[in-house]
């Protein structure tokens, strides 16, 4: 059924190096973007890589998915160099899957997010002379210790500065910055990313005792939520809680390369009373968490737009974070930022005072169905 606010119909070719039913964060914002395209009308091919023993074609929720190739396996690090290299042949492959498909299709225009793409769809949009629109996610850009003689970053560079298209979105200021800089695409940054009726649902579903106040009233509830790696700095998170007083307790929700480092921490530190380490929870059960916690602990070295920053924010549970990403130009009385080695002298200060419940104003300006929103307005408008 069309959606009333659907201006016109498209035939939309989606590329995605994540898709449905994969479980990241990438693929699930794709994943919406397809279904709000088709609930307005519009008719949505994607195209995937494969993974394990998916089927080449299905049709879901409207939603034409395409697996021609293999990418990337499983537990091989995309940007290592066995990942680039098996990224690099399904490109390869695709290119002519991709020129096929376009010949004996009526596509309107082509969205492409992920930077495995944007030099091959630039080139079809030269060969069939279809309007282009590309998103940047992730980034070498966001990285605080940016090197110019990486390999990531001169890739990133080239697809800057000659595959983005007619019109680039991003969302984090310093990835705007350069695309300004260097691309003659126009650009536009948008925001989104709380699933949002997941967090009403959570907070609908919880119990009272799931969302009480710590059951001590001098214990203050810190949270960690996100993958136990090098780049997220979990270890640094135990080190801080050592350091603070003991009336601070920690959870940790995630798992990774570093599980077992961080679980030998805690251990040789003996706050084994002080830190629950949860592994990986379902969604809502860690929304839950988030919002029966006192504060959440952003940690990263870089991320480009932490949806669980946002997820926090909705909940009314203040954040403490790294100045990572987008996060710097967010204006929000419950997010603070800082480096890392100031959080010991910085959370004392922080008031932990907040409302119970969500806040809808927070939850709608975050949420992933604004983002669709946005994306599906700039496709209209390089069609029109």
């Amino acid at each position: 059924m069309k959606s009333q606010d659907s201006k016109t119909s498209m035939h939309v070719l989606m590329l995605a190096e994540d898709f449905y039913p994969v479980k990241s964060g990438g693929a699930f914002i794709d994943w919406n973007v397809a279904k709000h395209l088709t609930e307005c009308g519009d008719k949505v091919t994607v195209v995937t890589p494969r993974v394990d023993s998916l089927p080449a074609r299905e049709t879901t929720e409207g939603v034409e998915i395409r697996r021609p190739f293999s990418g990337c396996s499983e537990g091989i690090p995309p940007n290592s160099i066995r990942g680039q290299a098996r990224r690099i042949i399904y490109a390869l492959l695709v290119f002519p899957y991709l020129l096929r498909l376009i010949w004996r299709h009526n596509f309107d225009v082509i969205y492409s997010t992920n930077h495995l793409y944007h030099p091959i769809v630039t080139t079809l949009k030269v060969i069939f002379g279809l309007p282009l629109v590309t998103f940047v996610g992730y980034s070498p850009s966001i990285r605080n210790d940016l090197s110019l003689t990486d390999p990531l970053v001169i890739l990133e560079r080239m697809n800057f500065r000659f595959f983005m298209g007619d019109r680039a979105l991003c969302q984090t200021p310093s990835v705007m910055e350069e695309l300004n800089r260097l691309s003659a695409a126009k650009t536009s940054r948008i925001d989104g990313t709380v699933q949002k009726q997941t967090v009403l649902d959570a907070i609908q579903n919880a119990t009272k005792e799931q969302v009480a106040p710590a059951t001590k009233e001098s214990t203050v509830r810190l949270i960690y939520v996100g993958r136990l790696s090098s780049l997220k700095q979990p270890l640094e998170v135990v080190s801080l809680l050592d350091e603070l007083p003991h009336k601070y307790e920690l959870v940790i929700v995630g798992d990774g390369p570093q599980r077992d480092e961080v679980e030998e921490m805690v251990r040789n530190r003996q706050l084994e009373n002080r830190i629950d380490l949860t592994g990986r929870l379902e969604h809502e059960e860690t929304l839950q968490t988030i919002y029966d916690s006192d504060l959440l602990l952003l940690s990263s070295k870089a991320d480009a737009y932490p949806a669980v920053v946002f997820e926090a924010l909705s909940l009314n549970t203040p954040v403490l974070a790294t100045p990572v990403g987008v996060l710097p130009m967010i204006d929000h009385p419950l997010l603070t930022t800082a480096k890392l080695s100031a959080f010991e002298d910085v959370l004392p200060a922080i008031d932990l005072g907040t409302d119970d419940g969500i806040d809808k104003e927070t939850l709608e300006q975050f949420s992933v169905d604004r983002f669709t929103r946005d994306v599906r307005a700039q496709l209209v408008a390089v069609t029109e």
